[in-house]
């Protein structure tokens, strides 16, 4: 009877751990498009302007924007560009209706009060670029290498509201590209760049319930455990296409777009741990060891599409004094509508056990953003760029999550840059307002995990507590910097 006991305790802690691997996954997905991973805005230039710069592009971040104008891009050029992100993301639990048993060294104020991102700065921001024709006259060359505009990091109070959801996030990616533009310099551009999609890591930490029976507790169990993702050294292949067209003087429109979305194998393993001493399971570091743990996956970015338009503003000379600029971005992040998971190794908290295979839903939507900026010159060499934007969220209404917490957002830039012989520099800023969403415990979609003692069969017919309840507080800053040299 005892050996069955365990055997079956042993199959509930392989679903348990199955979910912890699962639910870290949906905050890992690679962040590398501006609606479901990123925040718009990866160029100085770009950023001052509300992000409308697919047909404006005009330094080495049209890598990114858009490779077809780097046709009018002559001569040999080197960039430095470096992004700052500033992430402010609270959220409040929401009052329950379950009753929430005695758990030693946990209070419920602890569990309402907001739950703020500890981490918020994300300095990682960089983007190096560097392009010639080699004196060619309708063909450009460039090399970058830069990273997403997003938040790399995350932490939250292990025993705060949110613990079920996310308690650490650590990832680092980074694009090599490579690419060739061809056309003629005053009218028309194509131009195709070739990445290579690197994600060195990303570990991601949260709280599972792993109690073995009784009642079900909202906020604290008394056998919690933090379960930490981790994935490492993942790659893919992707590509981005564009060109622009001058239709008179005065007026220019681009298409650009990644038409090879990202696709992630995605290989690591688990861990587990014990959470604040006194408060959660006391597993012992023998019982509590995953043996030859992986998890593996497989994870898309959304392909895209802008379409843009730009009126130039000329003087009496046909030179261009300021300009405006309309960009319409569309995302597929439909791409993401669920995870699936392979499993290995063995579980050992009650008797050596594979752990099984998983899925679950996640329903993203594609996008849509209009962005609209442009700049004018002040002073020779010296210009002033002024924009905003509105963009769709990725996440439907009751699915929200704190790994990407991509609803909708408006945000306005501004920004300064120079231009000499053959120095430039810039400096941009540009906030975010993003809005605040409300998820009552009726509508919830996103399930504190009790896979030990699942509900509603073993929870008094009692449904999953839903663990997204509450409010979700989230804006952003971002501050940029660039400089580059002209041969």
């Amino acid at each position: 009877m005892g050996t069955r006991r365990e055997n079956g305790r042993a199959a509930q802690l392989r679903k348990a751990t199955t979910w912890a691997i699962l639910l870290a996954t949906t905050a890992f997905s690679g962040q590398a498009a501006a609606a479901g991973f990123e925040i718009p805005g990866n160029s100085t230039a770009g950023l001052g302007r509300g992000t409308a710069f697919a047909v404006s592009a005009d330094d080495g971040t049209a890598v990114a924007y858009n490779p077809g104008a780097l046709s009018r891009q002559k001569g040999t050029r080197l960039q430095w560009s470096h992004q700052v992100l500033w992430s402010h993301e609270t959220f409040t639990r929401g009052p329950s209706a379950y009753k929430q048993s005695n758990v030693p060294g946990t209070t419920l104020a602890e569990a309402r009060e907001p739950s703020e991102n500890q981490t918020p700065i994300f300095p990682l921001g960089a983007f190096l670029s560097a392009s010639s024709d080699f004196g060619l006259e309708d063909w450009t060359f460039a090399i970058a290498g830069y990273g997403p505009s997003a938040a790399g990091s995350k932490e939250f109070n292990v025993m705060g509201g949110q613990r079920y959801m996310l308690t650490k996030l650590d990832a680092l990616m980074a694009y090599a590209s490579a690419a060739v533009a061809w056309g003629k310099k005053d009218h028309f551009g194509l131009g195709v760049t070739l990445q290579y999609a690197m994600m060195p890591k990303t570990h991601l930490s949260l709280v599972i319930d792993g109690a073995t029976g009784g009642a079900v507790n909202p906020y604290y169990a008394s056998n919690d455990v933090v379960a930490t993702i981790r994935m490492e050294d993942m790659s893919a292949f992707s590509a981005i296409a564009g060109g622009w067209l001058r239709l008179s003087d005065r007026l220019e429109v681009a298409l650009s777009g990644r038409v090879m979305p990202v696709e992630f194998n995605a290989t690591g393993d688990l861990v587990l741990a014990n959470d604040r001493a006194g408060a959660g399971a006391a597993f012992t570091p023998e019982k509590i060891a995953v043996t030859n743990s992986t998890a593996a996956m497989t994870m898309k970015i959304a392909p895209t599409a802008t379409l843009g338009a730009r009126y130039r503003g000329l003087d009496a000379t046909g030179a261009e004094k300021w300009d405006a600029e309309v960009n319409v971005v569309w995302e597929g992040w439909s791409v993401i509508d669920q995870y699936d998971v392979k499993n290995g190794g063995m579980i050992n908290l009650f008797a050596a056990q594979p752990s099984p295979d998983v899925s679950i839903q996640k329903r993203w939507q594609n996008t849509w953003s209009v962005r609209a900026g442009g700049s004018a010159e002040v002073a020779k060499g010296l210009k002033v760029s002024l924009g905003g934007y509105w963009e769709q969220g990725a996440v439907p209404q009751n699915y929200e999550h704190l790994d990407f917490p991509s609803f909708d957002r408006l945000g306005v830039g501004t920004g300064v840059r120079w231009q000499g012989e053959h120095m430039q520099a810039g400096l941009s800023y540009a906030h975010v307002f993003q809005e605040t969403r409300e998820v009552s415990e009726t509508y919830g979609k996103v399930f504190q995990e009790r896979p030990l003692s699942p509900c509603p069969a073993n929870c008094g017919g009692l449904s999953p507590v839903p663990v997204n309840n509450g409010v979700f507080e989230t804006s952003y800053d971002q501050f940029s910097a660039t400089v580059g040299y002209k041969f």
